[in-house]
């Protein structure tokens, strides 16, 4: 890997980029807490209400997909308030919509804005950060990342209870709003906007092939024909997309990191503990007020402590990847993501709830050991020149899994559980036992990814710099 001379991040900027960072992981959860009440106003199911999160996620993906050619030719400063300004006025129309089309089209703006916010950051940090720092830069980022969806529930069931759903969006209204008046003056580099090539099609494949991908996997369990279909059809568009990117002189993103035997892995690793987070996210409060009964605001304060756990372990994580390496981090994290996902199957069949919100707390402990130090292990090798396009792959696979993750997870508990409600099983059981189904497809998954974490980590205990090269 090519190693520059590095100066020293300002830390006002960096905190700055961190609070970006934080705001754009809350919008993931942003609504979490919301959707039941939203589905009671305006009358949707769970199948259509969860569109204002994987509909988010969808957006975001696209436009990370984008930031190889955004950070080339724009400057910091003109990306960081064209982000802000889009995730305000995204917030805004959310406070105000009348309708569910209109929260949908307020937090797909919002998803443009701060889906450039994360991006944003771990260019920065790669760009200046020393290789032997990486991991706990990337990992304080990625705790604040991580710590903005696992926040949300908290901050979001209490609001949901007091003051009702339209109040979630005044949170990102004014931290972004603050935000903006602080970065005016400190969001700065010293790079200049240079040449680079958009590519219009690339956009338009990747954004059907993801759609689709997320559509299928939500229909699949309970509409296997159009689910499959679905899925063929995302299968054929994101060839034709990593086809034109591999084609193309200028390609909207290289897929030359890819090719790299250090770097390729970490995105499955990243990938696989992506889609259990951010599905333990999305899930957790579904579960806890449909299938154990409790307030938003309850559901919340149960999240507290898995929370502050996932944030922890992220820290920690990162300085062991610095001193010790992959081995033995990256697997025994996916071994205690494994273990809670059993915990929680094992509490959801039995309707026993402290016995969920056990393995929950494991779970999050697990991920938070993997996925930021699974993101460095990655990006730190890379030779230079393919610092930005690492980053748009690394981060837009982070946003891919947090679209997969949960549309096949609640496609799979609405089916389970509409299948008990036809049995006559009680409201609260069948919810309960579809999470439980959710879980054991989740527990196939994370079983996988630890097979390979085992084999990514032991290949690491080898590895030199000069192998890269």
């Amino acid at each position: 890997m090519e190693q520059a001379a590095t100066p020293k991040i300002p830390l006002a900027l960096l905190t700055v980029l961190y609070g970006c960072g934080f705001i754009a992981g809350f919008n993931e959860n942003l609504v979490n807490m919301a959707l039941v009440a939203i589905m009671n106003e305006f009358s949707v199911d769970a199948v259509t209400v969860q569109w204002l999160v994987t509909g988010y996620m969808i957006a975001a993906t696209v436009v990370i997909i984008c930031m190889s050619f955004c950070y080339r030719r724009f400057t910091l400063h003109a990306l960081f308030l064209g982000a802000a300004a889009l995730s305000i006025v995204g917030s805004a129309l959310g406070f105000i919509a009348g309708n569910f089309f209109a929260i949908l089209a307020g937090r797909l703006i919002q998803a443009i804005g701060t889906g450039m916010f994360i991006p944003l950051m771990m260019n920065v940090i790669v760009d200046k950060v020393p290789f032997q720092k990486m991991g706990t830069y990337v990992s304080l980022g990625g705790s604040m990342i991580t710590l903005g969806p696992a926040t949300a529930p908290i901050v979001t069931g209490f609001l949901v209870s007091a003051f009702g759903w339209r109040s979630v969006f005044l949170v990102p209204l004014g931290v972004t709003a603050l935000l903006l008046v602080v970065g005016l003056f400190i969001v700065r580099d010293d790079r200049a906007a240079g040449d680079a090539h958009f590519d219009v099609l690339s956009v338009a494949f990747a954004a059907a092939g993801i759609t689709l991908l997320t559509f299928g996997l939500a229909q699949v369990s309970s509409n296997v024909g159009v689910g499959i279909g679905a899925l063929a059809v995302a299968v054929l568009v994101m060839f034709l997309f990593v086809r034109r990117q591999l084609t193309l002189e200028y390609p909207l993103v290289s897929m030359e990191p890819m090719r790299n035997a250090t770097y390729w892995p970490a995105v499955v690793l990243v990938i696989v503990t992506m889609m259990t987070y951010f599905s333990f996210s999305v899930m957790a409060p579904l579960y806890f007020e449909e299938g154990a009964g409790l307030t938003p605001a309850t559901a919340g304060l149960l999240m507290v402590i898995p929370v502050l756990t996932n944030a922890t372990a992220a820290l920690v994580g990162g300085r062991v990847l610095d001193k010790r390496g992959e081995w033995p981090l990256l697997p025994l994290g996916l071994l205690l993501a494994a273990v809670g996902v059993v915990v929680m199957i094992i509490g959801a069949v039995g309707l026993q709830m402290i016995v969920v919100t056990i393995g929950i707390f494991i779970g999050y402990l697990g991920t938070g050991m993997v996925l930021s130090p699974a993101q460095s292990a990655g990006l730190k090798r890379l030779p230079n020149h393919l610092n930005a396009d690492g980053v748009a792959l690394m981060t837009s696979s982070v946003q891919l899994a947090s679209c997969v993750g949960p549309a096949a997870y609640i496609g799979v508990m609405s089916a389970l559980q509409n299948s008990f409600l036809e049995g006559g099983a009680p409201d609260q059981a069948a919810a309960s036992y579809g999470f439980a189904g959710a879980m054991m497809a989740a527990l196939v998954i994370v079983v996988l990814g630890l097979i390979c974490a085992w084999r990514y980590a032991r290949r690491m205990r080898t590895y030199k710099v000069s192998d890269a090269e």
